[in-house]
């Protein structure tokens, strides 16, 4: 067993490192999306607008009664 000991602990500093990189990696996503929201901003106004209409009607339900 004290054979493995090596291949634990790199094991360890292989996946803090991934972590790590993996953290900063979020974070500089972060930092990137928050300055272009900073310099986009818009009022509720702007972004509100009426929703789209299909394009055919919703059917209306069938008066026979379901087959049991």
């Amino acid at each position: 067993m004290p054979d493995n000991w090596g291949f634990v602990a790199a094991a360890y500093g292989l996946t803090a490192a991934v972590l790590l990189w993996y953290w900063r990696r979020l974070a500089k996503k972060e930092r990137e999306l928050e300055r272009v929201n900073a310099g986009s901003e818009t009022t509720v106004a702007e972004r509100s607008r009426e929703p789209s209409k299909t394009g055919h009607p919703r059917p209306e339900p069938s008066p026979r009664t379901p087959l049991q």
